[in-house]
């Protein structure tokens, strides 16, 4: 009787699914505290251990931001013109890429120790929490030093979008937090997609980073890549949302009601990327096997 853990485990949820099952906005809630409370003991001991490692961290960071909008002014500078953007319009996308990604980034941090959660039995833990292991799998750890980098970034795009011309109206901002919105559940889907293949194959590290190595990609105009490229990174990934796509609306050159099949398309996405855990999960016969 060898058996999957995770298998049994489905099978006992669903069985107390309709016991005393508690509100969505309840559900929610708790989901909420935990996620904070985690959050919350994660500052402590980062602080604890390295007092500076917040401003090292944030310099690093920005530093890496300013090389990158030195090479958009080095190579659109130049050739004046980056797959039909100037330089304003470069730099806006830079900055837009920047802050949707480590905003998409700051909850789902917990994929870069999933691996070790399988090997040390920590996985077997979650399966017997009452909140879902797939919460704890990918939020349960998030670098509080990516919270710090939100507002400098965010700053950073309202001077890049100021810069290049274009006011700063309320209906665009909104189409902007839609756009991140569908990025996110995107991001979440693909995310899920390689916890999955970690499930059964051990292998998430490679993984992720080929996902990171995707992404950057996108800190450009994703039409440089051609029709195909620009394809991939749009509708197959969620990169093209990160960035082209909200610069786009906000050059006018995309209508808004572009993002309900976007939505569709996320949903989708999450649907098939649930579909696929719950199939891995009936593989996982625990760490002790």
């Amino acid at each position: 009787m060898c058996g999957s853990v995770g298998y049994y485990v489905m099978k006992l949820r669903e069985g107390n699914m309709y016991q005393n099952k508690p509100s969505l906005p309840a559900t929610l809630r708790s989901y909420g505290r935990v996620w904070l409370k985690l959050t919350t003991q994660q500052f402590q001991s980062q602080i604890s251990n390295a007092r500076g490692a917040a401003v090292l961290f944030i310099a690093g960071k920005l530093f890496r931001l300013s090389t990158a909008f030195l090479l958009v002014y080095l190579v659109v500078g130049r050739a004046k013109l980056i797959s039909g953007y100037n330089l304003e319009q470069a730099i806006l996308i830079l900055a837009l890429f920047n802050f949707f990604s480590t905003l998409t980034q700051l909850f789902m941090r917990g994929i870069y120790v999933f691996r070790q959660k399988i090997v040390d039995g920590t996985f077997d833990f979650y399966l017997l929490n009452p909140l879902s292991e797939l919460f704890y799998s990918l939020f349960s750890f998030t670098d509080p030093m990516d919270l710090l980098l939100i507002i400098p970034y965010g700053g950073i795009v309202v001077w890049a979008w100021l810069g290049a011309g274009y006011s700063l109206t309320l209906p665009l901002v909104s189409a902007l937090i839609i756009a991140l919105i569908i990025a996110f559940i995107m991001a979440i889907a693909w995310h899920i997609f390689m916890l999955g293949i970690g499930i059964r194959y051990l292998e998430v590290d490679n993984t992720i980073m080929l996902y990171r190595d995707l992404e950057r990609l996108a800190a450009m105009p994703v039409s440089m890549y051609g029709k195909w490229g620009a394809g991939v990174l749009t509708y197959l990934f969620p990169f093209g949302l990160m960035a082209t796509v909200p610069a786009n609306l906000i050059f006018g050159l995309a209508n808004p009601y572009y993002l309900v099949g976007f939505g569709l398309l996320a949903i989708a996405q999450l649907k098939l990327s649930l579909w696929f855990w719950k199939k891995s999960l009936l593989t996982y016969s625990s760490a002790s096997s």
